[in-house]
């Protein structure tokens, strides 16, 4: 058996040889002297390897071929008629996810061949959150970047809210994926006339900048901190002894720099490119809170203003952005904690033995919400067994 096995790979070998001397005698170029400086035991080895894989090789040529075929039949797409929309965002100009919107807003203009293209208006241009979320139902703007508004607007998401549910980008997204989820998301497009078109602008966890030092939850008590115009937000952060005082996002620095707030829950990127590290001394890393940010869209522009092919492509573009956004939150984080460092502000990272203690009285909030009918009994419960089931399959 050896020996036949022998004289077979001698074979192929020799008939490589001949093979490849016939290819060098027609061709030119680089690539012939390249194939004619093979080593003939790297020869050996390839062949070895390709009379054991020939069905692997059949099915890689398969899947180069594929990209290529995609990108022929969306040549064929018609995008048209032509479309031009207004996409609104509450972040700095310099804010990566400003960067990421335009981004998206590339991508579509691409991918349509300019037949549907986006203005971006970054930076609150058209208004604090709130008014652009209102501007989006009423159809005066078209697309809108945020983080989760569903609260602000009648759709009580608390149970999945309470600060050290979710510690992971892969917990939240579970928690997204599921039925209790997409119940809210119903709800909210039928009460506001908005879509959620993705939701998976992944940010990093959330931290507090502040003016004082904290370290644990005693150091918490009577500290004004800005939230989110969210009640939910509002009593959960005051049961851990804050002050907490609403504050619409883009009146938060000078709110902080003129005292009428002493520190802010944001996501910890954010301390650096919306300038709240300025007013700051200190940052506290809470590791918790994983959040995303959601592209919203007019429901009626959706449902009847779009032809198949430009609403496919519209929310195809969205989710690529958003990955391209997730991936750029990592980096961004190390640049602008090492930036706000240099400034002279300081990073506490609060311990596990602290988080727990933060985790055990924003849970009991959530569980005094359910005894006092503010959502249905069990769905905290619910929300925990998604996210510890994914913590546990992680």
């Amino acid at each position: 058996m050896k020996t036949k096995r022998m004289m077979s790979v001698i074979s192929l070998i020799l008939s490589m040889i001949l093979i490849s001397s016939a290819l060098i005698g027609c061709g030119s170029g680089s690539s012939s002297s390249a194939a004619s400086s093979t080593a003939p035991a790297a020869e050996a080895e390839s062949a070895a390897k390709e009379e054991e894989a020939p069905a692997e090789e059949a099915a890689s040529a398969s899947s180069e071929a594929a990209p290529a075929e995609e990108a022929e039949a969306a040549a064929d797409v018609d995008y048209g008629p032509e479309l031009k929309l207004r996409f609104g965002t509450s972040g700095a100009p310099e804010d990566i996810s400003t960067q990421a919107a335009q981004y998206m807003c590339d991508i579509v203009a691409e991918r349509s061949g300019g037949a549907i293209t986006i203005d971006l208006f970054p930076n609150s241009q058209l208004g604090a959150s709130v008014d652009q979320m209102e501007m989006l139902g009423q159809g005066s703007l078209d697309l809108f970047l945020e983080a989760n508004l569903m609260g602000s607007f009648g759709i009580n998401t608390g149970a999945m809210s309470p600060l050290f549910l979710t510690r992971s980008r892969d917990e939240l997204a579970a928690l997204m994926d599921s039925d209790v989820y997409a119940a809210w998301a119903d709800e909210f497009t039928k009460s506001t006339n908005v879509k959620i078109l993705t939701n998976n602008w992944f940010r990093n966890g959330t931290a507090i900048a502040s003016k004082n030092k904290i370290e644990k939850l005693e150091d918490c008590s009577g500290v004004k901190l800005r939230v989110p115009p969210v009640a939910s937000t509002t009593e959960m952060f005051n049961s851990l002894g804050f002050n907490a005082t609403p504050v619409a996002y883009n009146e938060t620095l000078i709110s902080l720099q003129q005292g009428v707030i002493d520190a802010v829950w944001c996501t910890e990127d954010a301390i650096w490119t919306m300038g709240f590290y300025e007013p700051a001394n200190y940052v506290l890393e809470l590791n918790a809170g994983a959040d995303s940010m959601y592209v919203y869209m007019n429901n009626d522009l959706y449902e009847t203003g779009l032809t198949d092919a430009q609403r496919e492509l519209i929310v195809q573009c969205a989710k690529d952005a958003g990955d391209y956004y997730s991936e750029l939150t990592y980096d961004a984080l190390a640049t602008n904690r090492a930036n706000w460092e240099a400034a002279g502000v300081e990073t506490i990272t609060l311990s596990p033995e602290e988080a727990e203690r933060w985790a055990e009285i924003t849970f009991a909030y959530a569980y005094k919400q359910e005894e006092e009918g503010v959502w249905e009994a069990g769905l905290f419960d619910k929300c925990r067994e998604i996210v510890e089931a994914t913590r546990a399959g992680s």
